[in-house]
């Protein structure tokens, strides 16, 4: 048997690599190389051959991707929705699912009211939107083509389908698209926009319209496109969607916060932009634009014509890129309130047509009366942005390839939906009108009821999908969140949850006035009158837990 063979077949506890196995081989080695390459390259083998590794595979070796290497801005970035509270609510509806689990909760489930997800809280799918999703997504012989498919989908939603398959490219669903997304359904959008803002026909460049993953990834690429370095800052809303500060946190950039007034129900107040512009200057910070959420997340808030219209003149006036969130357009509750977009009122301010308004507006299928946040399907129209930013936008937007069609389709359906006189539309709207008035009711239920609490206040949720309450910490329970490293109210959403079932997310985690304490809650689910309920007996019990 040769020494080569001999070393494969050795057990293997005693193939350790030392220098007597190295000399062995070399010496095999060059025999062979002699022969085949001549004395001078064969010494160059036995060369080779005969240096050590610099760290042998069977010693232990420090791991390249540690939480010591890994980015520090990744570190930092805080996600407050799906944080802390949302982990151990995970870890507890897992044991629940267990038998042994089970015994150890006082609740049989979990009540997620920590993130906008409508389906995951049993509300209902509108079914023209479906009717058509489910028709690009079969093949044509099964689909738009089998010869009985009118007995079991409207004729509108057929001819919808064959409409956008064509636009598709007749390759339905599965292929690629162009980066920015379908150009019929960027136009789809397009036309959306000059109809809610009563523009001018064709005021809107289906070239300056992004298709993406959710409104989250645009809002993403845009401020990857803002923040240059670490000296840009972005102005925020406090409190403030986490997104933002996330984002801000992984670019490096800096987060600069501008209170909303709580006790005007969340309002704007000019000076306060004013002054934190002012300050974020004086440090020497080069800041670069300012973060809109209208209507207000967490807050639930509606911003009135003026006070858009206050917030647009200030981001022209200080050469600042307006992002404006818009993907709770849809949910407006209060009587006499009215989504006015920022884009409409640059336009009746005559920013546009005088290319003196850099705008990013962003829009969703998650939110409004669809709900659709699995289908990842969002918008971003563009306004003054110049040709060779949105070619960079595109370069970004095609390292990706797209986003995913079924999103792009659901973004057209969502701004293009059954018209008058179609078969659809008079169920459809019915169906859309069935759930918005859910919203609307539980929006008033929880508001109203969470402000009824002694020791816990809560504006009215006028818009979005959230109420944000306030709420007064007892002593020992501030003394006990000191002691374990974390905030009051997480100390309290933890509580909650361990002892009701009932997940909601700390008020830390979107920004809040010091000495604020509180949480965000939704008020999607059918068990909101519960939560309320089972929210007031908990307080009471919480504060005698932590009276001293």
């Amino acid at each position: 048997m040769s020494p080569l063979k001999s070393f494969d077949n050795a057990p293997r506890s005693s193939r350790s690599w030392t220098s007597s196995h190295t000399a062995l081989v070399s010496t095999v080695m060059l025999s062979l190389s002699r022969f085949a390459l001549g004395s001078t390259a064969a010494s160059a083998v036995v060369d080779v051959m005969a240096t050590p590794m610099s760290t042998p595979l069977t010693e232990t070796r420090r791991k390249r991707l540690t939480i010591d290497t890994i980015s520090d801005n990744l570190k930092k970035m805080d996600y407050a929705v799906r944080g802390k509270i949302a982990i151990e609510a995970d870890r507890i509806a897992d044991e629940l699912r267990s038998k042994e689990g089970s015994s150890k909760h006082p609740f049989d489930h979990i009540i997620y009211t920590n993130i906008g997800n409508p389906h995951a809280v049993q509300q209902k799918a509108i079914t023209w939107p479906r009717q058509v999703m489910a028709l690009l997504q079969l093949p044509d012989a099964l689909g738009i083509d089998h010869p009985r498919v009118s007995e079991l989908f409207p004729e509108d939603a057929i001819k919808r389908a064959r409409e956008m398959k064509k636009a598709l490219g007749g390759s339905g669903i599965g292929a690629y698209t162009h980066s920015k997304g379908v150009r019929e359904f960027r136009q789809d959008v397009a036309n959306f926009i000059e109809n809610r803002d009563h523009a001018e026909k064709g005021s809107v460049d289906v070239e300056n319209i992004f298709l993406t993953a959710g409104a989250s990834e645009a809002i993403t690429m845009l401020m990857s496109a803002l923040v240059k370095d670490s000296n840009c800052g972005v102005m925020l809303p406090i409190p403030q969607y986490p997104l933002y500060s996330a984002t801000l946190d992984l670019l490096g950039g800096h987060k600069v916060g501008y209170n909303l007034d709580e006790k005007s129900n969340w309002g704007l107040n000019m000076k306060e932009l004013e002054r934190s512009l002012a300050e974020a200057k004086a440090k020497g910070i080069n800041m670069v634009g300012l973060v809109l959420i209208n209507p207000g997340n967490p807050t639930g808030q509606v911003l009135s014509p003026d006070e858009v219209k206050d917030i647009v003149t200030f981001c022209a006036e200080n050469n600042l890129v307006l992002l404006s969130d818009e993907v709770y357009q849809e949910n407006i509750y209060r009587e006499g309130d009215k989504f006015f977009s920022s884009r409409r009122a640059a336009d009746e301010l005559g920013l546009i047509k005088n290319d003196a308004i850099q705008l990013c507006s962003f829009h969703s299928v998650s939110k409004g009366v669809m709900g659709e946040c699995g289908q990842r399907g969002g918008y971003v129209e563009m306004v003054g942005i110049d040709s060779e930013v949105n070619d960079c936008l595109y370069k970004l937007a095609a390292s990706k390839l797209c986003s995913n069609a079924p999103g792009q389709a659901m973004v057209s359906l969502m701004c293009r939906g059954p018209s008058p006189g179609d078969a659809s539309y008079e169920s459809h709207t019915m169906e859309q009108k069935a759930v918005f008035e859910g919203l609307k009711e539980r929006a008033r239920l929880v508001s109203n009821g969470l402000d009824s609490i002694p020791g816990i206040s809560c504006q009215p949720a006028t818009g979005a999908m959230y109420c944000f309450p306030s709420v007064q910490m007892p002593p020992g329970a501030i003394k006990a969140s000191n002691e374990r490293g974390y905030s009051p109210d997480t100390l309290y959403a933890l509580d909650l949850l361990q002892t009701t079932g009932i997940c909601v997310v700390p008020a830390s985690g979107f920004g809040q006035e010091e000495g604020r304490f509180g949480f965000r809650t939704t008020f999607l689910s059918p068990e909101s009158k519960y939560v309320v309920d089972s929210i007031r007996e908990h307080y009471e019990a919480f504060c005698s837990k932590y009276s001293n």
